[in-house]
């Protein structure tokens, strides 16, 4: 193939991590189980002809912040808490002007056990967003107000059950379905 017709078709590809309408989906996770509830999240705004960008904490740039359309925050349980590293990042976030106010955001939990802190973490993350002015959005189900979060070492579940995994993407389905609506 010559090279102009390969030029014009490469344009056309979305690159992700460049593009300005992409909606950023990080995470922090040690142990994995945050990391799949953030693809999970990722698979339903892709389902909605969206572009995810998926990354954890540590490797989000202002530029990602600033370019997405939405930021979707996802963090393990600490102590009933966010873990530090997660704080970190948060508190990072570019303030000065409010370049993140009224930018979608919503948040996603993972922890140990039943009533072990997964709301309070989304709370505490939505707390942060509000700050910077952005607009939350929750889940798909009167279970998943405030998120999604999963339960992952008490009773019957052992590691991310499937019903918290629907409960994900169900949150990334509802804020790709948002951006349609306002952009």
């Amino acid at each position: 193939m010559k090279k102009w017709l390969l030029l014009p078709i490469l344009a056309l590809i979305p690159i992700v991590g460049f593009s300005q309408e992409s909606i950023l989906v990080t995470y922090f996770s040690q142990s994995g189980s945050t990391r799949k509830m953030a693809e999970a999240i990722a698979e339903g705004i892709s389902s909605e002809n969206e572009v995810a960008l998926l990354k954890p904490i540590h490797e989000v740039s202002q530029d990602d912040l600033l370019q997405a359309k939405a930021i979707i925050v996802g963090s393990p349980v600490y102590n009933g808490n966010p873990p530090p590293e997660l704080l970190t990042f948060i508190n990072s976030w570019p303030f000065e002007g409010r370049p993140l106010k009224d930018k979608i955001g919503a948040a996603f939990s993972t922890g140990g056990g039943i009533s072990i802190g997964e709301e309070a973490v989304l709370h505490s993350i939505h707390r942060a967003m509000l700050i910077h002015g952005m607009l939350i959005i929750g889940g798909e189900e009167v279970e998943a107000a405030f998120g999604a979060s999963a339960v992952t070492d008490e009773g019957p579940f052992d590691g991310i059950d499937p019903i918290f995994l629907l409960k994900a993407k169900g949150l990334g389905v509802r804020v790709a379905l948002w951006l349609k609506k306002i952009h």
